[in-house]
Formats: C-alpha cells, sequence, structure tokens
C-alpha cells in the first residue's frame, strides 16, 4: 500500500498514521492498478488489514464505482475499466449489486469556532 506515513520508527517498532477518508479511494485505486487484473473485494480487505476496516474499504470501493474509475465485472471481481476480464472455469455469479454511491469528502478541512 503506497504513501504510508511514518510517525515513529525504531529497530522493534513501527508507527504509521492510518489514511484519512479522503485519501482512502485515491490508495484503493492504486492498489487495484498494481496488481494488473481485476480483484476480489476480500483481496483488497487483506491488502488493507490493520491499517482501515473493511466498511472503510467498501465505502473507498463504492465512491470509486460511482465515479466510474472502476468496474465490477459478473463474478463480482473489481477492476480499472481497461482491464480485461477472462471468466475463469468456476463463475460465481453476485446475488446482490453493489449500490455506488459517493463519498461525503472534501479533504483536510479547518473548523472554526466562534465564541458568543
Amino acid at each position: 500500500m503506497p504513501s504510508k506515513k511514518v510517525v515513529y520508527e525504531d529497530k522493534d517498532i513501527l508507527v504509521e498514521v492510518s489514511p484519512r477518508d479522503y485519501e482512502l479511494p485515491d490508495l484503493v485505486y492504486e492498489a487495484i492498478k498494481k496488481k494488473g487484473r481485476p480483484v476480489l473485494f476480500q483481496e483488497l480487505v487483506r491488502e488493507f488489514s490493520g491499517v482501515v476496516g473493511e466498511d472503510r474499504v467498501r465505502r473507498a470501493v463504492s465512491h470509486l464505482l460511482a465515479l466510474k474509475k472502476i468496474v465490477e465485472f459478473p463474478d463480482g471481481t473489481l477492476g480499472t475499466p481497461d482491464m480485461e476480464w477472462k471468466p475463469t472455469g468456476i463463475v460465481r455469479k453476485r446475488r446482490r449489486r453493489r449500490v455506488a454511491r459517493l463519498m461525503d469528502i472534501e479533504g483536510p478541512q479547518r473548523v472554526l469556532y466562534t465564541v458568543t
């Protein structure tokens, strides 16, 4: 997974900052492109395990599907629109389609408080 922010590191321990919600769709997209083939959702969850939870990965995938940056193939694998999908001997048909929804992300925001 690219662009990890290291807070502290020594020979025994490595402390990193988890990606923010607005950074996660780009990281998921890069992970899919890096694989070079359509990937299952569970592969993405394993890739990001220990860093972000499954629900945050699901929201990022849904966001990318809504933007049409990635596509879902008939067997449920996810890939970029230019990836070639080759059906394998065992093709699972998805029973439920993912509902593509945009995330409410705008990058880092500053909150201004007014004291009255």
